[in-house]
């Protein structure tokens, strides 16, 4: 599975990047001891890389269970691993400086391993089209309420537990619904590029929903026995916190840039307005403390 390469291609590569920080001083101190470092090589990335992964294994899980044809969530698992892995494993060569470059530190072969995997069985554009494309048709056929349902589900998770950020993903979803109602009622989606961008911003809130569910059930106990044990449930829940913030900003930022770059001023007021932005400004309270959180736990420090 391509997502599964680029999803483990990542983690190699900052697994190399978080022990090279550790004993490379600067300044007097580890790089590892470092927010310019760690905050923006490591923990952003490590973060993607579960999103991807709880939504590869949501998936799996759904598989194994004969749900059905899951061909969109099979383009939004390959989408987010594989543009995570091809990330991380940058981001892993910058934070070698020139080591990164050279074979003998290995994460360059990593870079150039993982970066066929936007390409092949479908590029990260196609998987964007496939994405916006089946998840545009039942939005129609749900008549817009597709993604309120499912940011309804994530309210009542964050009624079971408030530590998963579950609350901020349903701005997400209520949000990408409200997109995608004014794509249609405009109709926007005759610009190829409207749909790319849905189709990116459709990924990262189901993503961020997978983690903050998976999350969930760490905490309950009830994730599958083969789920990945890497994190346990106090970090995945800081994981997910992140992760929600970020995906709400997306939708929100993004889905002005272009949603409401394309139609009036008046029609883009009222956008805004259903967009919860307020709320999505508010929430990133909290977010630095759960970053340094994040990087404790990725050096062992918790």
């Amino acid at each position: 599975m391509v997502a599964a390469f680029g999803l483990g291609a990542g983690w190699a590569a900052l697994d190399r990047a978080i022990p090279y920080s550790m004993g490379r001083i600067q300044g007097g101190a580890p790089l590892s001891e470092k927010q310019g470092y760690t905050h923006k090589l490591i923990v952003p990335n490590a973060i993607l890389l579960e999103v991807g992964r709880a939504y590869i294994e949501e998936t799996a899980e759904r598989i194994d269970s004969q749900e059905g044809n899951l061909n969109t969530e099979g383009a939004i698992a390959k989408y987010l691993a594989t543009e995570a892995g091809n990330l991380a494993a940058d981001a892993s060569i910058q934070a070698l400086g020139g080591y990164g470059y050279t074979r003998e530190y290995m994460v360059e072969k990593y870079k150039r391993d993982v970066r066929i995997t936007r390409i092949y069985e479908g590029t990260s554009e196609i998987m964007e089209m496939t994405i916006c494309r089946d998840r545009w048709q039942t939005h129609l056929k749900t008549h817009g309420q597709f993604y309120h349902e499912m940011a309804r589900q994530m309210e009542g998770l964050h009624k079971q537990n408030n530590r998963v950020g579950a609350d901020v993903a349903g701005y997400c979803l209520h949000g990408l619904a409200e997109l995608l109602e004014v794509a249609r009622a405009q109709r926007l989606t005759r610009h190829q590029h409207i749909l790319f961008r849905l189709g990116e911003l459709i990924a990262h809130a189901e993503g961020a929903s997978s983690l903050a569910r998976r999350a969930a059930r760490s905490a309950q106990g009830t994730l599958n026995p083969k789920a990945h044990s890497r994190l346990n449930a106090d970090s995945l829940a800081a994981f997910s916190r992140v992760a929600v913030r970020d995906a709400a900003m997306k939708v929100v930022g993004e889905g002005i840039r272009w949603i409401g770059g394309l139609i009036s001023e008046a029609e883009a007021a009222n956008l805004e307005k259903k967009l919860f932005i307020p709320q999505v400004h508010r929430v990133q309270a909290g977010l630095m403390q759960d970053m340094d959180h994040i990087a404790d736990v990725l050096y062992g420090r918790k």
